[in-house]
Order: C-alpha cells, then structure tokens, then sequence
C-alpha cells in the first residue's frame, strides 16, 4: 500500500520544509506494518493518515482533538497512536483521522522521537545536531555492549545487569520507567499513588512541614527539616525549593494552596491521595516515611511513569524487593478507567547507564497483577 499526495492541513506556525519519505505504519500489536510514502512537515505537530488506511490497522481513536487550520477554520478531529517504523526503529506517532482525500503527512514531533531532521534542500532525514545527538562516551557504549537489546529480563537479571553495567563515579540511582496504555487526559485514567519502598532510597529526604501549633511542634519533635506556616509559604513563593517531601495538615490547605502553581509541576503539592496531606496525630509516622524512603508515582502527561528505587551500591536482593514493591503498588493503583494493555513496557536504568527491558509477563507474575 502506497500513498502519495502533499500535506493534508497545516497545524501550528504554517510550513517551513516539505520532503517526502517512506515509512511504515502499523498495526496496535506491531505485528503488521504497511509502507506508506507519507509528506513531512517541520511545521506540523501532529501526524495525519487517511481514516481507511487507519481502520484496514485496526487503530481505533483514543480521543478527539479541537484544531485551527491554516485559513482560521476551527476543526475537530479524531486522533490515536501509530507505530510508525522508521530507520529500523519503532515508536508511537499521535496521528489525525484524516479523510479519504488526506494525503500522509509525517509532523515534526514524529521526527524528534527519531532524533531525526528534515533536510528540505537534498530532500531527506538527517539527524538533528546538538545535544540530542550528543556521542555517547566510552564507558557508555562498553556498558551497552553487555545488554542484548533484542530480547527481555527477568527482574532478578535485570537488577543484576544494571549493577554490572553501572560506571559512574558516584553512587548512582536505579530507576524505573514504565510505558502505560492509559490516557492521561481522562479523570478515570489518572494513575497517581505512593509507597515505602522496604530498603527505602539509600538517602535522606529533606521534608518540609506547613503546621501551626501543637501540630507543628509535634511535626519538630519527629526530625521535620523545617517547619511553618504563613512564613513558610512565604518564603517558598519567594524561590525557595531545597526539599524533597512536603507535608501538610488539613487545616493549612487553605494557605497552602496557593502554592500550586510553584509545588504542583514539581510533585511537591501536599495531596491526600499521596498520603501527604495528614492529620496532625499522624505526622510523626509521616515524616518518618518519608525520609525512610517512601516514593511518589504518577503518569506524566505522555503516559509514562518515572521512578527511583534504590542506589547502585544496594544489595541485588535489596534492589529486587524494592522493584517488585514498587511494580505490585502500581499494578494494584491500576485506574478504573484503564482499557487494554495497563503496562506496555518496563525498563530498569541507573541514573548515567542503558536502559534494559523487562520481561513484563515474568515480572507481573511475581505480583499481585500478574496478567495485567
């Protein structure tokens, strides 16, 4: 299947560069793909293919997006995720459900997932220079030679490889990241949640406390860092930001709620649903999780989650319990919302090394959602 054709619409700041290529898109599963000769446009956000050759992928739209076109006009349309494999690599594209005229047309966020550029002089990709493409040193690319990037870990491998692998000069985080099948932009899918890792994160926490009185005196007496109230928040609007953890008792809500703005981006918003908004009986508990090593997981706005769950330097046995923890807490926050596959991917990384793939079905099977 070949399509040939121009740009559809143009969505954002108009065209700077055209340049056909081919690619190919896929089905969900990514057990099909189909070739397409599609236009790139480094002034569109957005993909788009026609809705037939979408519905012959089985791609179904996950939602419906309000657009302007180039001439003013104000559309709605659907949109999904693609695979779209190109130069021998596979990603997920967000793309419109164009109609039967709609040419394809590849949009530049597509391309920066490639580390790719258009050159629309030679009429070809190209990859993008500066720090995107930065070269990879030494010990980077002798840790990546011990990882076989074709297949999946067990977790006991994958803890085990990532302390082999690790070569920086300091004592380096391991990290989890986790693809989902959710979609953030709905309430119901919204995955956010809390726990006290068993071996915690091998450093301390910095919490603050916004209480008043008794609460706060209590908060002091529990090894609270710093602890306040109106001069607190005060002095957090002012740029102060040199905390980890930020706890709250109800009463101070209020107050505290002005600084949404500033501790909301940054994950430090007291929030109940993080068991970070307490009463004042229970903040000695509070404070002592969090700097034991209790850690916040939540989607970001493309669906991923990030989080630490150990040191280099811990035992394998430590790093393992913690990572099964950690995955069988956000299995069991799974969102009622969620549809289809909840975990798509797994990857355990240090904080400068390779990222190395889980195998997701023996990795849920040691927890409480295997299957999921």
């Amino acid at each position: 299947m070949v399509i040939q054709g121009r740009a559809w619409v143009l969505m954002g700041d108009g065209p700077i560069g055209h340049v056909d290529i081919t690619v190919e898109v896929g089905t969900p599963d990514e057990s099909r793909f189909v070739e397409i000769v599609a236009n790139v446009d480094t002034g569109a956000t957005f993909s788009v293919l026609p809705r037939r050759v979408l519905n012959d992928l089985g791609v179904a739209p996950r939602y419906k997006e309000a657009f302007t076109l180039a001439d003013g006009t104000p559309v709605t349309k659907d949109v999904g995720e693609v695979p779209i494999r190109l130069e021998g690599k596979v990603r997920t594209t967000t793309c419109v459900f164009g109609e039967e005229a709609d040419s394809a047309l590849i949009g530049v966020v597509t391309l920066e997932q490639f580390l790719l550029g258009v050159d629309t002089v030679h009429g070809k990709l190209i990859p993008i220079p500066g720090l995107l493409m930065a070269q990879r040193g030494k010990k980077y690319r002798a840790a990546l030679e011990k990882i076989d990037r074709a297949r999946t870990y067990e977790a006991k491998e994958a803890v085990s490889l990532v302390k082999e692998t690790a070569y920086a000069n300091f004592d380096e985080s391991v990290e989890l990241h986790i693809r989902t099948g959710l979609d953030t932009r709905h309430a119901d899918q919204q995955l956010r949640g809390t726990l006290v890792l068993p071996h915690g994160l091998g450093k301390g926490q910095r919490v603050v406390v916004f209480a008043e009185g008794e609460a706060a005196r209590n908060a002091e007496q529990a090894g609270a860092d710093l602890v306040g109230a109106d001069d607190l928040i005060k002095r957090i609007e002012g740029g102060w930001l040199e905390f980890e953890v930020a706890l709250a008792v109800k009463e101070m809500m209020g107050k505290v709620g002005r600084l949404g703005r500033v501790l909301g981006p940054r994950g430090l918003m007291p929030n109940p649903r993080t068991n970070t908004v307490v009463e004042p009986q229970d903040l000695p508990k509070a404070i002592r999780d969090s700097k034991q090593g209790r850690v916040e997981f939540r989607t970001d706005r493309t669906n991923l989650v990030h989080v630490p769950f150990g040191k280099v330097s811990f035992a394998e046995e430590a790093l393992v319990e913690n990572l099964s923890s950690l995955i069988d807490a956000i299995v069991r926050e799974k969102p009622a919302g969620a549809k289809g596959q909840y975990i798509r991917s797994m990857t355990v990384t240090t904080t400068m090394g390779p990222g190395i793939k889980l195998d997701i079905p023996a990795t849920l099977s040691t927890t409480t959602g295997a299957g999921v």
